[in-house]
């Protein structure tokens, strides 16, 4: 009878656990990693058998020979029987050949030799075992001193024909924990030291160690004779029976480069007895054998290669892999974004249908069993009616808790930061995360039974997908609302479903779909090198993106490339089914068609271009084309649209003596920005005390022309024919970006902008747009230029934000909210670049990431673009019309719009707002409950937009006070509010 054991001993690099059967917690340490082998592989091992000097030391089992671990003698019939000698070592290698050879269908092949003579080293076993949080250096130590004692004994033999190097040792692993020892164990932890391992402990300059023929020997497996060990309980001594080969398979495919995939930091399972690297897997059936590595395992190491599947497709078939022919699909890769995808696989515990059959040595004898069912005397919990060594079973998979179709989510990103420690499904961040179907995500942990155990599970079969499975949660859907749910790691939507399970079977299908109602996905293109400006037309049938490189432009997903087209920021105007794609290079002014011909005109124009191109069409067949120079001149020209000739100087202004940084054009006003300097159409000049970093140009709901002007961490706004610049914000951080657009049809745009997590939107008098700012998690840092477009089709403009994670908001004008189906995600790091397009009534989005990959989105909405892209839109005109003014309130002094925020007041400062529909003066006198006045003061509220100063009450104390709030316009008209302030301290 089996004992249970749930101590945790040991952490490392590796941890095995197994639970929901006998074996609570298991430790392997798996050392760091080199690279896999990538495919094919032979591996040559040479084995050696290790004593240790003999002890009679309590914390240790056996006194450090072979044989010496049990107390009586139980024969052949039990697991792993002794003698523990060559045979029987080569016997347990002959599983680990077997294996191989099946699962990676043939492409690794094992050979082996094990010596003949046993080597004993000179300390007892418990000089060689690490205390816990203690280098394994001491293990390293072991592994030196053992291959000099193999080579100083083996004069003749010839290192260089080996590859791996196993060492068998007396005594069990401290692999497994124990509640009979006072005292931490000192058997030796089961290992895989890899040469970078090694050369953690030896240094750098650590080639190998050293043998006689001049071999180096470059990595070292330590395991022991067994894993069964005797245990004493209240009915007295009992025997639990536990084979190595599971620990043999997983080290030899830790020297193939496979990481671990259990949580390393708490020795808990994470992909429980669905994949190879987990010590659920590794102690199924007691350690006999473990199941086939999962879909990812078996990529990972070059053994298969998923079909791809990125677009809406019926009845996609998987077929299990032992039945599998050449044109089957056994995996089906499943992309989420840049960095996570989804491996979908069919499993089959029986893909033969005829049970499995289990080959076994027990005292020279080669014998079979055949099981055709799960049996109370063999299952994955008690194998007591095996004995001898396994050596084969006819399908591994067999381990596995049930049959159907397993969902891998995985996310390469969280992947390769693990990889090279060997930690890669750390906590919930895991790199292979198994969907369970019965919507409990349980693998890993840890349950309490009715008898005071504690189990740690392991998965089970409701965790596989198919048509009947009866869970609770079970919904036969795998979508954005199902648990679990498709969502990214970054809780993004990734906008797929996959339904339509079948019924269990050899062959299985689902259904799979890309997008919801709403938003679509289109697909994505990449780019490996590095680009400095994105435009996206919609002349295509899905997207047109044209790139720039360097200073060539490139139509992304074709042949096209135009050489030194332009030096940065080109623009594109789209007329009649054609693109005229607009760049400068030196001296010459280049316009390129989508057909792909190319039109360059050598023009002479002093200096060189420093600022975006800008267009302007007046009518059907001309397009104006202006661009700053180096020596602070505008340049204007006219191209004809119809006849293509060369385009025409007609206009050269001479503004400042710096170079143009940005022109901004609004019908026939323009202004342009030059270091810490902007000028206006009209030669106004406003100097400012920091680098002025953007310029838009709006107007008024009374029609007045107004240039805002973003410097490092203030917005300031110059009226048409004012000398003065208005600061109407500022922050303490930097402001990377603004855009301009009408949030709410009050007849006021709002200029939008990030800082860290949160989004920013403000009047044209500084005051935050109602149900702004909006902040999201905290881990979401927003980066690039908001773009704006009304994505829902509720007539109101909403905001488009990227985060430094990759993933897309979108956020309602109106109230702030998340919009539906948002967020998205590109993976990886956005690299500041996303636009937006409407063509035939639906919008195209388009996104970027740091690595090249563009992703692309249709959104069911015929709403208006009023900000797509970083200057507004594909001619950069850096301007947005008058806002619509249906919600605008002609109300002069509407009682509900004047308030204070926040209100009751918990900080040092609140905000007394109102709105009038008429430039006024606004007085406002607070007064405490005696009638006491406590504070006053005034500002101007421009009409037609809400307008609030701050109130500071560091000095005041808690309690209530009231604040008159009165209105004088310009033209007379008077009105007054008198509002409750609450201070709380």
């Amino acid at each position: 009878m089996l004992k249970k054991i749930f101590v945790l001993i040991l952490m490392g690099s590796l941890s095995l656990i197994s639970a929901q059967t006998s074996i609570g917690k298991v430790s392997l340490l798996h050392s760091n990693l080199e690279s896999p082998f990538n495919g094919e592989a032979e591996i040559n091992i040479l084995a050696v058998m290790v004593e240790f000097q003999p002890d009679e030391f309590e914390l240790t089992y056996g006194d450090g020979t072979f044989g010496s671990i049990y107390s009586e003698d139980y024969g052949t019939n039990i697991i792993d029987p002794l003698p523990h000698n060559k045979t029987y070592f080569e016997d347990h290698l002959t599983f680990a050949k077997n294996y191989f050879s099946k699962v990676s269908d043939n492409k690794v092949s094992i050979s082996y030799n094990v010596l003949p003579d046993t080597i004993t080293v000179s300390n007892p076993m418990r000089d060689y075992s690490p205390l816990e949080g203690e280098s394994f250096k001491v293990l390293a130590d072991f592994s030196k001193e053992v291959w000099e004692l193999v080579g100083n004994a083996n004069s003749g033999l010839d290192f260089s024909e080996y590859n791996l190097f196993v060492i068998f040792h007396a005594g069990v692993g401290k692999d497994i924990s124990t509640n009979d020892l006072f005292g931490e164990a000192r058997d030796l932890p089961s290992i895989y030291l890899s040469h970078k391992s090694l050369k953690e402990f030896y240094g750098d300059s650590f080639a190998g160690f050293q043998q006689t023929d001049g071999t180096l020997i470059t990595n070292s497996v330590i395991l022991p004779e067994t894993e069964s060990r005797e245990e004493s309980g209240i009915g007295g001594v009992s025997l639990i029976e536990l084979s190595i080969n599971g620990l043999i398979v997983s080290s030899i495919a830790s020297h193939l480069g496979l990481p671990d995939l259990f949580d390393a930091e708490t020795g808990k399972s994470a992909i429980g007895r669905f994949g190879l690297m987990d010590g659920q897997s590794l102690f199924a059936f007691a350690g006999l054998f473990p199941p086939e590595p999962s879909a990812w395992e078996k990529i990972y190491l070059g053994w298969e290669e998923p079909v791809e599947i990125s677009s809406s497709t019926n009845n996609i078939e998987v077929t299990a892999s032992q039945i599998a022919q050449e044109t089957d699909a056994k995996i089906i890769k499943i992309p989420i974004n840049s960095t996570e995808y989804y491996l979908i696989e069919n499993r089959a515990r029986d893909a033969n249908d005829n049970g499995i059959t289990v080959t076994y040595k027990i005292g020279g004898q080669t014998r079979t069993k055949t099981f055709y069912e799960d049996l109370d005397n063999f299952n994955n919990a008690v194998v007591d009616t095996l004995n001898g060594v396994v050596i084969d079973v006819d399908e591994y998979d067999w381990a596995l808790p049930g049959n159907g179709i397993l969902i891998w989510h995985i996310d390469e990103k969280i992947i390769d930061a693990g990889l090279e420690s060997n930690r890669v499904n750390i906590g919930e961040d895991r790199g292979v995360d198994l969907e369970e179907a019965d919507g409990i995500q349980d693998i890993g942990e840890e349950f309490q039974t009715i008898f005071g155990d504690i189990v740690i599970a392991e998965g089970e079969e409701a965790d596989f997908w198919y048509a009947s499975n009866s869970s609770e949660l079970y919904t036969n859907e795998f979508s954005l609302n199902s648990k679990p749910n498709t969502k990214t790691n970054s809780g993004a939507n990734s906008l797929i479903t996959i339904n339509n399970f079948s019924e269990v079977g050899t062959k299985m299908s689902f259904n799979l779909s890309f997008g919801t109602d709403f938003v679509s996905t289109l697909g994505n293109l990449n780019y490996s090198g590095s680009f400095t400006d994105f435009k996206l037309t919609g002349l295509h049938d899905l997207y047109t993106p044209y790139i720039l490189s360097g200073n060539d432009l490139l139509l992304l997903g074709s042949e096209n490339i135009f050489n030194n087209f332009s030096q940065s920021d080109f623009a594109v105007y789209s007329k009649s089914e054609i693109d005229f794609v607009i760049g400068t290079f030196d001296n010459n002014l280049n316009i390129g068609y989508t057909s792909g011909e190319q039109f360059i005109e050598s023009v002479s124009y002093e200096g060189i271009r420093s600022s975006q191109i800008l267009l302007d069409a007046d009518n059907e067949s001309e397009l104006k084309i202006l661009f700053g120079t180096s020596n602070g001149n505008v340049l204007e020209y006219l191209f004809n649209l119809v006849s293509k000739s060369a385009p025409t100087l007609i206009n050269t202004y001479s503004l400042t003596s710096n170079p143009i940084s940005q022109i901004a054009a609004l019908e026939d006003y323009y202004t342009v920005s030059s270091e810490d300097l902007v000028v206006d159409a009209d030669g106004n000049e406003f100097n400012f005390s920091a680098q002025v970093r953007k310029i838009i140009i709006t107007k008024t709901i009374q029609e007045n022309f107004k240039t805002v002007v973003l410097t490092e961490n203030s917005i300031y706004t110059i009226d048409r024919n004012s000398t003065n610049a208005n600061l109407i914000y500022s922050q303490s951080s930097l402001i990377s970006d603004i855009s301009i657009a009408d949030l709410k049809n009050d007849g006021s745009n709002y200029i939008i902008f990030s800082n860290q997590n949160q989004i920013n939107a403000i009047n044209l008098n500084g005051s935050f747009a109602d149900n702004y700012p909006v902040t999201l998690d905290s881990s979401e840092i927003f980066v690039g230029t908001p773009i704006i477009a009304d994505v829902d089709s509720d007539d109101y403009s909403d905001i488009i934000v990227t985060s430094s994670q990759g993933n897309i908001f979108s956020l309602s004008g109106y109230d702030g909210n998340i919009i539906t189906g948002f967020p998205l995600s590109v993976g990886g790091q956005f690299n500041g670049d996303h636009t937006i397009i409407k063509v035939d009534n639906v919008q195209k989005l388009s996104v970027a990431n740091t690595t090249g990959d563009f992703y692309f989105w249709e959104i069911s909405s015929n709403g208006k673009v009023q900000w797509g892209s970083k200057f507004g839109n594909n001619m950069n005109t850096s301007s947005t019309e008058i806002a619509e003014s249906k919600n605008y309130i002609s109300e002069y002094f509407p009682d509900e719009r004047t308030y204070n925020w926040p209100n009751p007041v918990y900080g040092d400062e609140t905000f007394i707002r109102t709105y009038v529909s008429e430039d006024s003066q606004v007085k406002v006198k607070i007064f405490d409950l005696a009638g006491d006045l406590v504070d006053e003061f005034e500002f101007v509220a421009l009409g037609g937009y809400d307008s609030e100063k701050g109130w500071n009450v560091s000095q005041v104390q808690s309690g209530a006070y009231f604040a008159h709030v009165e209105v004088k316009s310009n033209s007379g008209k008077t009105d007054s509010k008198i509002i409750k302030i609450a201070i709380v301290k």
